[in-house]
């Protein structure tokens, strides 16, 4: 497939943050070594050398001018291209920034504004994937034994061969108009799907999971933030000698 534009980046930053129990405001602005959270992922993708647009999702008015805010700080030349207000649910905020990405068929990254970790080596990698297949995630390998609960029950169903698990990770790369589609498939059909690739799988279209060689949590609870923290910590000598 050809790659005649600049990548987009859509950035999702409407959660509702309930999981943090008021540690913070917004997670996805919470300090952490050195910048907020966000700003992580915004200055990956930027080292990545492929995105041409960032769109961000949105919570509200004063969310989005406390990113800005944060970006005239400490963004070092980073910036946002489109501001999109978010919807109730994941694929709302995820398909009204599709809709908002225009014409072409790029490929688009996206990627929760919650995962600070990412970093550009794992950007190229889910990358390069995506641009030969068209849809390719970001994933880890389970460590632990996965067990499926019967319907309503907190008793076992069933217990998955663990080489065959893998957790869904951010970003997740897709051709625009084919995850755009997906989307606008599973709204037209009242489908619930927790992720991207999900929608893209209903919709017919194979997705490669691609290994992530580093730690690529989600800040979710409050103690992600201290792991977030000091794992960002650790890579600084590294990341300064590049």
């Amino acid at each position: 497939m050809s790659d005649e534009r600049p990548d987009i980046l859509i950035l999702l930053a409407a959660g509702s943050a309930r999981r943090m129990q008021g540690m913070v405001e917004d997670k996805v602005c919470a300090p952490l070594a050195g910048k907020p959270a966000f700003l992580h992922s915004l200055a990956a993708f930027a080292a990545a050398g492929t995105v041409g647009k960032v769109i961000v999702a949105h919570r509200d008015e004063p969310q989005r001018r406390r990113m800005q805010e944060l970006l005239d700080i400490h963004g070092q030349g980073l910036g946002v291209d489109a501001w999109v207000l978010g919807g109730g649910e994941r694929q709302d905020s995820v398909l009204a920034a599709l809709e908002a990405a225009g014409a072409g068929n790029p490929l688009v990254h996206i990627h929760d504004g919650a995962r600070p970790l990412i970093t550009p080596e794992a950007i190229r990698l889910v990358r390069a994937r995506a641009l030969d297949s068209g849809a390719a995630i970001l994933a880890s390998r389970s460590a632990d034994t996965v067990k499926l609960a019967r319907p309503g029950t907190a008793t076992v169903e069933s217990s998955p061969d663990r080489h065959l698990v893998w957790a869904a990770e951010t970003p997740q790369v897709f051709r625009l108009e084919l995850v755009r589609d997906a989307y606008r498939r599973a709204r037209q059909d009242a489908r619930r799907v927790t992720d991207d690739s999900s929608a893209v799988s209903l919709a017919g279209h194979e997705v490669i999971l691609v290994e992530n060689p580093d730690p690529n949590l989600k800040v979710t609870r409050p103690s992600d933030l201290a792991v977030a923290e000091a794992i960002l910590r650790s890579r600084a000598p590294r990341e300064g000698a590049q």
